[in-house]
């Protein structure tokens, strides 16, 4: 008997692993897919205008603080 119960412990573990796989898979596609779709449609179109082709970057410039210890000692 005690051969029958591990191997019935076993296929039960294997079992309820794939149980898990399967409704976890589920619970994400029946979750997000609906919110992404939802978010996808409501969201407003993110053109600023047009802008300057020749340009190389459309970042702006910031002012570096000079590079000493002070600095250093505060990260932030």
């Amino acid at each position: 008997m005690t051969s029958l119960w591990r191997g019935w412990k076993s296929f039960a573990h294997g079992l309820i692993k794939g149980q898990n796989w399967l409704l976890m898979a589920i619970a994400y596609v029946v979750a997000l897919g609906p919110v992404s779709i939802f978010i996808k449609l409501s969201r407003r179109k993110l053109d600023r205008g047009p802008a300057d082709p020749d340009a190389k970057t459309y970042g702006l410039s910031v002012a570096q603080a000079p590079m000493d210890v002070r600095r250093a000692q505060r990260q932030f």
